[in-house]
């Protein structure tokens, strides 16, 4: 029957035309049954084959380990970044594609289905989860829209229906109409994060304010809470527990009374961490109240001060707090002066609160990074804590372990320049006597007086980094003869580090004449670090026959300077070709 069946093929494809096999109907039974014997065959050596995969699974040592050994490690496992099918909070679940018994550990596990990100998520995963979740206490993450109809009304039913044991909620975007319908008790809540839309999507609508409803004003365990762009009404119940509390909000209009926010203040004294940006009290016209607080409250847990306003909303908040476990201090001021005046009002607030009894070691770095409209001071109770810092990411970073941060922003130009009025105030109350370390970077200018004037109190400063517009007048500093039977000004500096120097001649020659002075005093420099520094290689040799340590860059010579090198007049020259008029235009430029 096959060999006839061939031949029929073989005409058909002679003849061009198509073929219409035929088989004999019992035959093609016959074959059935025999495709039918053979995939069952199959099956059951798939079977046989499964049961030994599982009988050698149960052999191996990671098998012997209990189930809840297994969800905890699995709860450890890393995220695979490189797989983009996996929700974040649900990195694990890779896991449970390894094994049957992993599989079914897994799943029957609630704890690993707690963390849960709506965003990432669909309608029906979500739900699946929750399902899975079951009443273990539930993470979740949402970013809401009401445009977005189905998913809001979701999320929202699901929420309301899971908060008796929500445990963290962090939900961004627009959800006051999520929060009016939360009204039931919040007994498990630890910690709520609540971010409202940018600004510039609000900026025609009333802000978001927490009501007191919210929770119905029950939540025994919430310890932290953070509102982003939105405020709470400083009565709310939900306040009282907090041991971490961040309020940053667009409108100043909310701004409570001065009796109101110390009251709230008063009924949370285990805080440890307080964050405000546009959140403290409003300055009246009448600022008496400011240096004669007729109450002040204290918060005895605080470590972490983070406060942001106007200079004199700033002096008002500090003068009325107590502050006796305080390790970091971070203010944020805009000045409304135009000769500092109120940046004065404030420092005395600043410096109270930036060395304590409770501080084991005291103040020894100082940053100052400013200009004629902003002003930065960091210090540290380390030393050499600055050593990283060479522009606004590093300092930031730096930043985070130090001891007090203090910045002043102004509209208009200062007329002795912000950076000036803030260092000068700041170390008129700063104790000085342990400071080893000072830069001073960006564009900050500080005149020689108010060098003068400090200098006396930084005994112990034995390092100094300058940047080009801070070099003049420190060198006239250090020039200047100290009063009689009195140590020479910086007694103890043995570094000094000019980061980004240009070293034309004319400074080259200040410099020169600033390190024989030294000598002369009795307290030479040891080391002279210039390796970001830019000149002629002649440059670095005149200075490194004065100091002997003097660490020069890999080229000495920039191209965009020649012009300025290549001049026959010796560093050491009394005159110079430049007139007065033009050596202060020249160090100006520099």
């Amino acid at each position: 029957m096959l060999v006839q069946f061939r031949v029929y093929e073989r005409r058909a494809a002679a003849s061009h035309q198509p073929f219409i096999g035929f088989m004999d109907t019992s035959s093609t039974t016959a074959q059935d049954h025999l495709l039918k014997v053979i995939d069952d065959e199959i099956k059951v050596a798939e079977r046989i084959s499964q049961q030994l995969k599982s009988r050698h699974n149960a052999l191996v040592p990671i098998s012997r380990l209990p189930p809840e050994a297994l969800v905890e490690i699995f709860s450890l496992l890393p995220f695979p970044s490189d797989d983009s099918k996996y929700v974040p909070s649900l990195k694990w679940i890779c896991v449970t594609h390894v094994c049957s018994r992993w599989r079914e550990v897994a799943l029957s596990s609630p704890y690993l289905w707690n963390h849960i990100n709506f965003t990432k998520l669909t309608i029906a995963g979500f739900t699946e989860i929750l399902t899975r979740a079951k009443m273990s206490p539930l993470h979740i993450e949402a970013k809401v829209t009401p445009r977005r109809k189905t998913r809001f009304n979701a999320f929202r039913k699901q929420l309301e229906a899971h908060i008796s044991h929500t445990r963290h909620l962090s939900i961004s975007g627009e959800f006051r109409a999520v929060l009016k319908r939360l009204v039931s008790p919040a007994p498990a809540l630890v910690s709520l994060s609540l971010t409202g839309p940018p600004y510039s999507c609000v900026a025609s609508q009333p802000e978001c304010i927490i009501q007191n409803s919210l929770f119905n004003g029950t939540a025994p365990k919430l310890t932290r809470l953070e509102l982003l762009g939105c405020s709470i009404g400083w009565q709310s119940p939900l306040l009282k527990g907090l041991q971490t509390l961040k309020i940053r909000t667009p409108d100043a209009q909310a701004m409570p009374t001065l009796d109101d926010w110390l009251a709230a203040l008063d009924e949370i004294p285990q805080l440890t961490t307080l964050i405000l940006d546009n959140a403290t009290p409003a300055v009246s016209v009448d600022n008496s109240h400011i240096s004669e607080p007729q109450r002040t409250v204290t918060l005895p847990s605080l470590t972490r001060f983070d406060i942001t306003a106007s200079t004199k909303g700033c002096a008002l908040a500090l003068a009325h707090l107590v502050l006796p476990a305080l390790t970091s201090l971070l203010v944020t001021s805009e000045s409304q002066s135009w000769d500092g005046d109120d940046v004065r009002l404030l420092i005395p607030y600043v410096t109270r609160n930036a060395h304590g009894p409770q501080d084991s070691t005291p103040l020894q770095t100082i940053l100052v990074n400013g200009g004629d409209t902003y002003a930065e001071i960091v210090a540290w109770t380390a030393p050499d804590a600055d050593d990283d810092v060479c522009g606004p990411v590093t300092l930031t970073k730096a930043a985070v372990s130090a001891r007090l941060v203090l910045s002043v922003t102004s509209d208009s130009e200062c007329r002795d320049g912000m950076e000036t009025v803030v260092f000068d105030a700041l170390l008129s109350h700063l104790p000085l006597n342990a400071i080893s370390t000072l830069s001073v970077q960006n564009e900050t200018r500080l005149s020689k007086e108010v060098w003068l004037t400090h200098a006396p109190g930084l005994t112990k400063l034995n390092r100094v980094l300058l940047v080009s517009t801070a070099v003049k007048a420190f060198g006239e500093m250090l020039e200047e003869d100290a009063p009689p039977d009195s140590l020479p000004r910086l007694p103890q500096l043995t570094k000094l580090i000019l980061f980004k120097v240009p070293l034309t001649l004319l400074r080259t020659r200040r410099l020169c004449n600033m390190l024989v002075k030294r000598k002369q005093h009795g307290a030479p420099l040891e080391a002279l670090d210039l390796r970001t520094c830019t000149g002629p290689e002649r440059s670095f040799q005149s200075i490194s026959e004065i100091v002997g340590n003097v660490q020069g860059p890999p080229k000495t010579l920039m191209a965009g300077y020649s012009a300025l090198f290549n001049c026959e007049v010796s560093p050491f020259d009394e005159e110079d070709d430049c007139t007065d008029e033009e050596e202060e235009c020249t160090d100006d430029d520099e």
